[in-house]
Order: C-alpha cells, then structure tokens, then sequence
C-alpha cells in the first residue's frame, strides 16, 4: 500500500544492513508506517506507531479481515470527517484510497476504478504473509523501553511534508530518545539528516515518488547511528 515516506523503493537495501549489524537481537521498529522495512526483516519483530488505526488494521489484516475492493467519494469523506482509530477502513481509506499515501490527503482516482481502493487491497494481501507473525502494538515511540534489541526508526523527516495523523513531532525530544536508547540497543534511524552527534553508516539513492514531471527527482536516504557513547 503507498505510503508517504515509505521505503517500497529501498526496503531490502536497509533490512540487508539491519541485518548485518543484528547479532540475533529481537527486532523493534516503533514508526512501522507502511511496513516495508519490517517486512524483509526475519525472526522476532515487535512494531508500532502512534497512528492507533494503522496499528488496527494490521491487526485485522492478521485476524482474516479483507479490505474492500473499492470506496466511493462519499464514503471517504465520512471517515475524514468521523476518523475511528477502532475501524480497520480508517487507515485503508485514510492512506490506501488518498493521493500520494498521505493521510486523508484527498480522494484518489484513476480512470476505470472509484479510487486506489483495489490497488492498495491487493497490496496488502501479497504483504500480509510476511508480516502474519509480527507482534503490532498500539502506542508512540517513546512509550517503549527496549533493551539488548536492535531498533530501526523512521520518524517524520524534518522540514518534509508532514504525515498529517499527527499535527507536530516533537524532533528534538527524538533524538534525545535515541541518545538513551543507544546506551542498551543497537539503534538505527532512516532520515537525510541528523545532529552533529550521530555518524551516517549507510546511504541509498531514492526516486522520489509524488510529482507529475516525467523526471522524478533522486534523494539520498540516510542511515544513521549515535556516535556519542
């Protein structure tokens, strides 16, 4: 399913470093967003977001639910207006049917088809026996305490177009999060840029994904690990 700001394009480039670096730590990935990452990843995998009705859906994915095949105008602008963190439809309409994967960023069409509705459906249905097993846990980052796990984060990008379930994230307070985190973890974090304190261990080049030039701009993805223990 597209995702703003997923990693779709780079997903088994970062998972092979995850992995090179993982000495068989259980694996924690707080900012599962679309799950591209989490889903090459192997062995024990906890994941979650402060997006409670993503976290629902995934859940629901896994108990046999079925997303729809399609979603008219009218039913899309109900769950804008009424956003039910319990109703697995909330995160598939509110990402799967809006342009660009931006939460209810606006309704998609494509010719032929009420919206991106089918698309994302069968998305997440090829996805789904990758991620059957994974242990999905409602809550934000910060609210974990991991310990001798290996952490991949994928917070919103500083000065990006936000995600819009969340109306700020608080950047200073994350990489403050990560300073302790890495005293007991092997934590790496997916950004373009970090503080002076945090040493780039890897980089993909990225096409970018939202424009309607022919050209798609490339982007270097940044991998990036704290270098003041």
């Amino acid at each position: 399913m597209r995702y703003l700001g997923g990693k779709s394009k780079i997903r088994k480039q970062i998972s092979a470093y995850l992995e090179s670096v993982r000495e068989g730590r259980e694996y924690l990935e707080p900012f599962v967003g679309g799950a591209w990452v989490l889903q090459e990843m192997s062995g024990k995998r906890i994941a979650s977001d402060g997006n409670d009705a993503l976290i629902t859906m995934y859940k629901a994915l896994q108990d046999g639910w079925v997303p729809p095949d399609s979603i008219t105008e009218e039913t899309y602008q109900e769950y804008k207006r009424n956003q039910v963190d319990t109703d697995p439809l909330t995160a598939f309409i509110g990402i799967g049917c809006s342009f660009g994967g931006k939460w209810f960023g606006g309704y998609a069409r494509s010719a032929g088809k009420d919206c991106y509705a089918k698309t994302s459906k069968n998305s997440l249905l090829k996805q789904l026996p990758l991620i059957k097993d994974v242990d999905f846990r409602y809550g934000l980052f910060h609210e974990h305490n991991p310990k001798g796990m290996l952490v991949y984060c994928d917070p919103p990008y500083e000065g990006t177009t936000q995600y819009g379930a969340f109306k700020s994230f608080d950047h200073t307070f994350f990489w403050n999060t990560m300073r302790e985190w890495s005293k007991k973890n092997t934590v790496i974090i997916s950004e373009y840029k970090a503080p002076e304190d945090f040493k780039c261990v890897a980089e993909f080049n990225s096409q970018m994904g939202m424009t309607t030039g022919k050209e798609r701009p490339v982007r270097v993805e940044r991998l990036f690990m704290y270098n003041g223990i």
